[in-house]
């Protein structure tokens, strides 16, 4: 269902299907806001139900703002955190997704996560959508470079995201023990009745040779398209 508010007198749809990290698969309503059991240190079978991470990973890149051509997607893994990373328990709405054992070492290079929202075919006041705002907060290890939206998915429409400033959170140092505000629109007219899909390039380890890598992600209710 779509809910609306109202913004400058005209209604713009809040955004359904776009899930937190760590949780179970959404359904025809939305996220379901249930949260995957995490696997233990040393890795385990339990994925997360909405995003999935560019494999073979780390990825490469023709340069720093391709993820987009990337064609192989795996279900990203829900792991117990690493202990210098921002604990599952101060947060009920999502939890950390990595690689597999992502929060013990992985090697160095870029990680690239994606998760799938649906854009509807028009607004609830009439009208049809042609831009979109994403407000969340994120945390991870390391430096989340960049973020990429591709409108409609799969259809090589895509672009570095407007109106946030990168990386979202330090490259060394506290880029993994809190949260970051980002903010972010549409660098294109999005397509109206399709899915999108939102990237998440993660920078692991610059300057090291392995190194823990995983990020968390949440959305906020300000969210919404126009």
């Amino acid at each position: 269902m779509l809910l609306f508010v109202t913004c400058g007198g005209m209604a713009a749809a809040q955004i359904t299907g776009l899930c937190n990290t760590g949780q179970t698969s959404k359904t025809a309503a939305g996220c379901t806001g249930i949260l995957v059991t995490p696997n233990p240190p040393g890795g385990g079978p339990h994925r997360d139900g909405n995003w999935t991470l560019a494999y073979p990973y780390p990825s490469t890149l023709s340069d720093t703002h391709a993820p987009c051509l990337l064609k192989g997607f795996i279900k990203a893994w829900v792991d117990t955190p690493n202990l210098n990373w921002y604990p599952n328990f101060e947060s009920a709405a999502s939890e950390w997704i990595t690689p597999y054992d992502g929060e013990t070492n992985e090697a160095v290079g870029w990680y690239v996560y994606r998760t799938t929202f649906p854009v509807p075919s028009s607004l609830p006041g009439g009208g049809t959508p042609t831009g979109v705002t994403i407000d969340g907060q994120v945390a991870s290890d390391n430096s989340t470079y960049a973020i990429y939206l591709e409108s409609p998915a799969g259809s090589a429409r895509c672009s570095l995201v407007s109106g946030q400033q990168f990386p979202v959170n330090p490259v060394a140092g506290t880029a993994f023990d809190q949260w970051w505000p980002f903010s972010l629109t549409n660098a294109f007219e999005i397509a109206p009745g399709a899915d999108a899909y939102l990237y998440f390039l993660v920078q692991n380890a610059p300057g090291v040779t392995v190194n823990p890598s995983g990020i968390r992600v949440e959305f906020f209710a300000s969210s919404s398209f126009n």
